[in-house]
């Protein structure tokens, strides 16, 4: 055999081939990589475990139920609230008859009663009865006064005088051109 070929060390048969101080190092450094792995993986174990994350997902999922439970009644309450815009928009639109049916009573006399009211655009036409013809005479004068006065109307016409002979009662119409 040859003299190159041999692994057995001729001079001294006892050497290691790595020190044994560093081997003994070796092994330290591997069991504290392996506690210190071992309490990292129990550290993020208990953090998933303990983590908000499953009952966010529950409640993320409840409230998708809920939200498309409720995805008619938004719906309606959009709709509702559409309406009510449009009703808005017409009350601001629409005039207010209080202050002309406030001077034709204020033209009334006690006995003077309202048959019918029929409001145009600009016109109205009222009924009125009474068993006294000074009473309705007082109303048309009362009416004509507010034309010159230009109060509430432009022009007051008689369309209609009747009587019922049976009760005495006069009926008078007359068509109001409001200003």
């Amino acid at each position: 055999m040859s003299d190159g070929i041999n692994l057995i060390n001729i001079n001294g048969g006892n050497q290691t081939i790595v020190p044994l101080k560093k081997l003994q190092l070796l092994r330290l450094v591997a069991i504290s990589l392996l506690f210190i792995i071992s309490a990292v993986s129990i550290i993020l174990f208990i953090l998933v475990a303990l983590s908000p994350l499953p009952e966010l997902k529950r409640q993320e999922q409840s409230l998708r139920t809920t939200l498309a439970q409720s995805h008619t009644e938004m719906g309606k309450l959009a709709l509702v609230d559409e309406r009510v815009t449009s009703i808005d928009k017409l009350m601001q639109q629409k005039k207010s008859f209080h202050q002309t049916i406030d001077l034709l009573q204020s033209k009334m006399s006690g006995d003077v009663t309202v048959k019918s009211l029929r409001v145009d655009k600009n016109m109205i036409i009222l009924t009125v009865s009474s068993k006294s013809l000074q009473s309705l005479d007082n109303f048309l004068n009362g009416l004509v006064q507010s034309v010159q006065n230009k109060q509430g109307f432009s022009q007051v016409t008689l369309s209609d005088l009747s009587s019922q002979n049976v009760d005495s009662v006069y009926t008078l119409t007359v068509n109001l051109v409001m200003l």
